[in-house]
This record gives C-alpha cells, sequence and structure tokens, in this order.
C-alpha cells in the first residue's frame, strides 16, 4: 500500500471499526439513478433495509457471488436513515486465520476489527477517554484479534457513497478475484455503528472474467491529497456518468482516506450549511455521522475510497439545483476537497 507504515496502521485501526456487521449490497431504481438493462453489465442489487424489531440495520444484495472485472453496484437506500457502501478486498492472511480457526470468514472479520471498533469506541463516545486513548486501545485489541488488518491490510474499493434515505445511487468500480467485505459506519443515536448492528457482508469475486465493458464518462474529476478535488467538466441537467481518479491516497486524523460524495443543497452560498455538513460527516466526533444528514443536505451518492491509481464512475441524474462535490475528510475546505456547482433552471 502506499501509506507510510504509521498511517496504514491507523488507517486500518478506523477501518476495521467500518467493517462491522451484516448486510450491505442492495439494488435499486428511483428517479435519482438511471437503470441498467445492459445484458453485458455486471451487476449486483442491493439494498439497505432496517429491522425495527431487533434495531438492525441491514443489506440485502441479490448475489453473493459474481465475475471479476467492472462491476456496477445499485445501492437502495430503502431505511430511514442515511447509509453507504463501502468495499474492502480481504487479504490472504485473513482468509487463511478463519480457516485455522474453523470459522466463516465473516464471523472470524467481525470478531477481528468490527467488534473491536465497537468496544474500544463506547468509552470514547460516553466520554471517558480521549481520542488519542482510543486510537491506541484500538489498534492493541485488533492488533490482537485481527493482525492481518494491520499488515498485509485490507485496502478499500470504493463502493457508492452517501445515499440518503429513499435514495438511490450506482457506482461502478473494478474488482479482481478475491474476497470482499462491505460495509456501513453510519453510527445510529446510540453511537453505534450500523456494521456492528448487522451492515456487514461477504462478496466472492471468481475468477470468471465478465463481459462488462469500463464506462464512458460524460466528464471527469482527479482526487489527491495535494490538489484536492479537481474538476473536468460541468454537470448538466439529466444523467451522467463521471469518472472519479485517485491520483493518491493517505490517511486523515480521523484514520480514513479521501473519497469523493456527491450532495445536493437547499442553498449552497449558505456557509452555516456547508459547516453542518462537514461537521456530520466525521465520523470521529461523538454525534456525528449519525443517522441523517443536516436538513438542506441530501447525499446523493458518490465514491467510497480507493487506493492510488484507481478509478471508480459514479452514474448520477441530475436535475436544477445547488450541489456539492465534498470528500469525507474532517476539512476538506482547507484540503480543496470541497466543490460547489449549480444546474441552472
Amino acid at each position: 500500500m502506499f501509506y507510510t507504515i504509521k498511517n496504514t496502521i491507523m488507517y486500518a485501526a478506523m477501518m476495521m471499526l467500518f467493517f462491522s456487521t451484516t448486510q450491505l449490497f442492495a439494488g435499486c431504481d428511483d428517479e435519482n439513478v438511471t437503470s441498467s438493462e445492459s445484458t453485458n453489465e455486471n451487476l449486483v442489487e442491493v439494498t439497505a433495509t432496517h429491522n425495527h424489531e431487533e434495531n438492525l440495520h441491514l443489506f440485502e444484495m441479490d448475489t453473493q457471488s459474481i465475475s471479476s472485472g467492472w462491476t456496477t453496484f445499485e445501492f437502495k437506500n430503502a431505511s430511514h436513515v442515511d447509509h453507504f457502501f463501502v468495499i474492502y478486498k480481504v487479504p490472504e492472511a485473513a482468509i487463511e486465520a478463519a480457516k485455522a480457526a474453523d470459522e466463516p470468514l465473516l464471523d472470524h472479520w467481525f470478531q477481528g476489527v468490527t467488534e473491536p471498533f465497537q468496544v474500544e469506541f463506547n468509552p470514547y463516545a460516553a466520554g471517558e477517554i480521549g481520542y488519542g486513548e482510543f486510537v491506541d486501545n484500538l489498534v492493541a485489541h485488533v492488533s490482537e484479534k485481527g493482525p492481518w488488518f494491520f499488515d498485509p491490510g485490507a485496502p478499500p474499493m470504493g463502493g457508492p457513497g452517501f445515499t440518503a434515505d429513499g435514495k438511490t445511487s450506482k457506482t461502478t468500480v473494478q474488482l479482481e478475484p478475491g474476497e470482499y467485505i462491505v460495509e456501513c459506519y453510519v453510527k445510529d443515536e446510540n453511537e453505534q455503528f450500523h456494521s456492528y448492528l448487522g451492515m456487514l457482508e461477504q462478496l466472492t469475486v471468481t475468477d470468471e472474467q465478465s463481459a462488462a465493458e469500463e464506462p464512458e464518462p460524460d466528464m471527469n474529476i482527479t482526487i489527491s491529497s495535494t490538489k484536492g478535488i479537481e474538476v473536468n467538466g460541468n454537470p448538466e441537467n439529466g444523467s451522467q456518468v463521471v469518472e472519479v481518479f485517485f491520483e493518491d491516497q493517505t490517511s486523515y486524523n480521523h484514520l480514513l482516506g479521501h473519497n469523493v460524495q456527491l450532495v445536493k443543497l437547499s442553498d449552497n452560498s449558505d456557509q452555516e450549511l456547508i459547516e453542518s455538513v462537514i461537521e456530520w460527516m466525521n465520523w470521529s466526533k461523538p454525534g456525528s455521522l449519525v443517522n441523517n444528514a443536516p436538513q438542506g443536505a441530501e447525499f446523493m451518492g458518490g465514491t467510497m475510497e480507493m487506493t492510488g491509481g484507481s478509478t471508480a464512475y459514479i452514474h448520477a441524474d441530475f436535475e436544477p439545483g445547488d450541489y456539492a462535490w465534498i470528500a469525507e475528510i474532517p476539512d476538506p475546505v482547507s484540503a480543496n476537497m470541497l466543490k460547489t456547482f449549480t444546474i441552472p433552471e
């Protein structure tokens, strides 16, 4: 991986938190996404749901095994809170460790990463310890239960970004053969990660190569730690495919890397609204990344973090209004990772 060893450890540590429990992939179609009809498309349909009786956040996947190559994820959020769909490639060391322990891979991941993340986050969220102590405790716990998470690590492979309740988003990424874990680490009002409450699933990518072709973009975005978000082209009213190239990747002080999210705003000149969105997106602060984005902000998808050199394609349907491209990092403004735009009537 391109990270420094220190950043890799902290990045991995926090990501483990996000690889919590149950199901992730959901398929959909709503007014915000053009339905995929091509027979050559390698498609996974995922629906996010909520079991009110047991308070479980779940992903319903139409398949748990797909061919390798360009893969499109249609993510329908049928629940009452915001979700996303981040994909991690499971290292061979984790697969072998699960076999040695005679445990299903998903259970092994939950016990090695998801559960330690929640257990160590609880006293921090309660105000009993500081952030630094939380991170130290997390690294120690995961190093004991799932050392493979740090070395060799579980690289992030993108996936549909933040998607508001009742909406559908669609993202295409390229996946190689192997085992993958998908999750959502939005929190509930009790500071419990959705992954810990069921939004953790496994996806197998086979050696068979799919016939799916790389999408043709209408516009391009490049994101990097040095230059931020650079947009080439202008979003227009209607359906568009947006190519996102990750020039590099690094970890920030919330232990994660950068990504690209699309959010519709009631007024993109409202600095108070934008600041509230930035605050809400920072999972590392108790009370943030809980349930739904602030009123006046509706997330429409995007791409979760990916390793440097990777490319994702966001499929979006634009209508007149105010929007922003924004990265899920603590200070996107200073990093030039907030770009507002307006689609005229």
